[in-house]
């Protein structure tokens, strides 16, 4: 591309050099070897060109009103953050909890021997029963006093709700009737249970019975095995008689035993159990949420979602489970369920928290968090024996999974986001080594627009650092909050801007930098909640929503920056078959004059270099191509400055052309007043010009 651009150089300077010799020559008449040099003049550019021209408005491109340009960068939804990418409130509740069936009440039970006359004196000596038998004659007779009488064992009637059990709790009585016309002394009972005649605690003492009278005495039965089979050894102390005539008879007087269980609980056995609910339960428990660490919830409202629960009975005993949650209202009505599960069964189920509020603030221990939760347990063996154990369970799980939220209240912690530290290199390491001078974007912004809708304070915090050697700018952003809605307003739009009001940006942007240096975090509720309010809002629809636009305003100042480039020449001839060799062109001048309206000057030199030497072969140097117009105190040019600069291509350079395989171009850019003041671009700026070529080409003719 290089060689097609000098070949059209070339033959564009013969065709302009042949345009000006006068047709009258008659070129036979030279001889051969004839040799001139003519100095040609050629009008060869002329124009006016404005910004508005080169460049047009656009998207990026932005002419204001009153013309002035801006270089604008937008990214549209750059940020797209929802509930999740900030919290996890779909798990937080996992309730486990074990509840003990406990000791549990049956019915009292009883049953009752008697002893006649009869009996009782059948154990007596022959002469004294004979007496009894005797006076047994329907008429009145004093009734004989009889010594200590054992009258052995006696078994009561089976008791029907138990086969056996061990009690936790309540009495076993015996109660004895005296139906003999005499008082008796002090009774003596033992119980035993009839299988392995084990005894059933210690020994029972009557006191002193009058005719007619019932005595008792109990038996503490607290961890006391017992059959439903009992066996009474019964030992009367005897009778003082009665010295009063009163009918004697064998078969209608006697004592009568009575065995009663009352006010029992049973550990263990094998039972019939009446219904109840168990009372060995507080009834009330805590449902605890975990929204995370540092989060305290006091009020939520769920759309749609259902709490799933499982239930494990290790018992042999159906029971009914009723549970309520007084503050979670479900369409004005707590929320409460009836459970009925099966004897050693499992059961699955759902509860519906559809379009519920719940109040997690009400226990006075924990004001957040917590949700009470109410429960009743009753069972029932159905009039049926049943294996029980009060070490028996029934399990009761929970979970809320995946709840659909309106609002979730409470404060939501300070959470630190880390921005972890990173760099962007810019590459540009090749271009800042050939780039001196200084220069200075004066306006330069980025602004962040946003929409949010969680109502949670956040205090962003952006550290930036531009690196270039051993120079550093940092950016010197204090921190900034984001607005937040509060409620009833759920969403609110704002924006953000760094600038050079509130940072560092136009000179780190104007270092320029290789490398910057990024770093930062978010953090909620930056003030914390001193007052405890928990008065931050998230929704179940919360979103994000950041824009970023970069606004380069064309304000600027350069003093003296300078950038070298070095490329391959170009001008060099590589072939032999050229009709004209440049190194035999005696001069080339372009006079260049213009009258600037742009408040920015440019100057240019061009170096032949040898770079197997090292060394500048020539060099041409177009200093002052365009001068700076003026500017007022508003940075805006004034008007236009007028500029003449002539551009010589010696002889010399033209010789050295082919000694130097590289060319460097250095271009020196000024703003007026060599960038002491901002300087505006405007998009009616314009530069009118025109450029004469003065060529003088040696020409051999052989």
């Amino acid at each position: 591309m290089r060689s097609k651009i000098r070949g059209l150089i070339i033959l564009l300077l013969v065709f302009l050099a042949a345009a000006c010799v006068k047709e009258t020559y008659d070129m036979t008449k030279l001889s051969s070897d004839a040799h001139f040099s003519p100095s040609l003049a050629l009008a060869v550019i002329k124009g006016d060109i404005s910004l508005s021209d080169m460049i047009k408005s656009n998207d990026t491109v932005v002419f204001d009103q009153d013309k002035f340009v801006r270089i604008v960068f937008r990214e549209d939804s750059l940020i797209n953050l929802n509930l999740a990418d900030f919290y996890d409130l779909s798990d937080m509740v996992s309730f486990s909890q074990s509840y003990t069936i406990g000791e549990l009440s049956i019915a009292q039970f009883q049953n009752n021997i008697a002893f006649t006359l009869d009996q009782i004196s059948q154990i007596f000596s022959p002469a004294l029963r004979a007496q009894f038998v005797a006076l047994d004659d329907g008429a009145n007779h004093p009734f004989p006093a009889f010594p200590s009488t054992n009258l052995g064992e006696r078994t009561f009637a089976a008791f029907s709700n138990f086969q056996n059990a061990v009690f936790a709790s309540g009495f076993l009585d015996i109660i004895v009737v005296n139906n003999l016309p005499a008082a008796l002394n002090p009774i003596s009972v033992n119980l035993y249970n009839t299988t392995g005649h084990t005894p059933i605690g210690n020994q029972l003492t009557i006191p002193v019975l009058q005719p007619g009278q019932t005595q008792s005495s109990s038996l503490d039965l607290t961890d006391r095995s017992v059959t439903n089979s009992v066996i009474a050894a019964v030992v009367l102390s005897g009778s003082p008689g009665n010295a009063t005539p009163v009918p004697i008879s064998l078969a209608n007087s006697g004592i009568q035993i009575t065995i009663r269980g009352r006010d029992l609980k049973v550990k263990s056995g094998r039972v019939i159990l009446p219904s109840q609910t168990i009372n060995t339960l507080d009834n009330k428990d805590t449902i605890s949420f975990d929204p995370g660490s540092g989060i305290e919830l006091d009020e939520l409202k769920i759309l749609t979602g259902n709490a799933s629960y499982h239930i494990q009975s290790t018992s042999t005993l159906p029971a009914t489970i009723n549970i309520s949650m007084p503050t979670a209202i479900r369409s004005g009505v707590a929320v409460s369920e009836s459970i009925n599960v099966g004897a050693l069964a499992s059961f699955n189920g759902t509860l519906s928290f559809n379009n519920t509020v719940v109040d997690l603030g009400t226990d006075p221990d924990q004001a957040y968090n917590r949700v009470p939760l109410t429960y009743g347990i009753t069972v029932n063996s159905n009039n049926a024996l049943v294996t029980f154990n009060s070490t028996d369970a029934i399990n009761f799980d929970l979970t809320l999974q995946n709840p659909s939220f309106d609002y979730v209240k409470g404060y939501f912690g300070q959470m630190n986001e880390t921005i972890d530290p990173d760099s962007i290199d810019l590459d540009i390491q090749d271009i800042l080594r050939n780039l001196t001078g200084e220069f200075l974007v004066s306006s330069p912004s980025i602004k962040l627009n946003y929409s949010n809708s969680f109502g949670v304070p956040i205090e962003l915090t952006l550290n930036a650092t531009g690196k270039r050697d051993t120079k550093r700018v940092n950016l010197g952003l204090a921190p900034f909050s984001i607005t937040s809605p509060v409620t009833p307003i759920r969403d609110v739009s704002g924006s953000y801007t760094i600038d050079k009001s509130n940072s560092s940006l136009p000179q780190l942007i104007s270092m320029p930098p290789e490398v910057i240096r990024f770093s930062g975090a978010a953090r909620m509720n930056p003030l914390a909640d001193p007052t405890h309010l928990r008065n931050n809002y998230v929704y179940g629809n919360s979103r994000f929503i950041g824009s970023l636009e970069v606004e380069v305003p064309l304000e600027f100042r350069i003093n003296n920056l300078q950038f070298a480039d070095t490329v391959d020449n170009f001008l060099k001839d590589e072939s032999s078959d050229s009709p004209v060799n440049i190194d035999k062109f005696g001069l080339l001048r372009v006079v260049l004059s213009a009258s600037n309206g742009f408040p920015l000057g440019i100057s240019v030199k061009m170096s032949l270099y040898d770079s197997l030497t090292n060394k500048i072969k020539a060099t041409v140097d177009a200093t002052d191509i365009l001068k700076p117009a003026p500017v007022g105190s508003n940075g805006k040019a004034l008007g236009v400055t007028d500029s003449k600069t002539s551009i010589e291509f010696t002889s010399d350079f033209f010789k050295s052309v082919n000694k130097a395989d590289k060319i460097i171009f250095r271009f020196t850019l000024n703003t007026t007043d060599n960038g002491t003041k901002d300087v505006k671009i405007y998009s009616d700026y314009s530069i009118d010009f025109n450029a004469a070529l003065v060529v003088r080409p040696d020409i051999n003719l052989k």
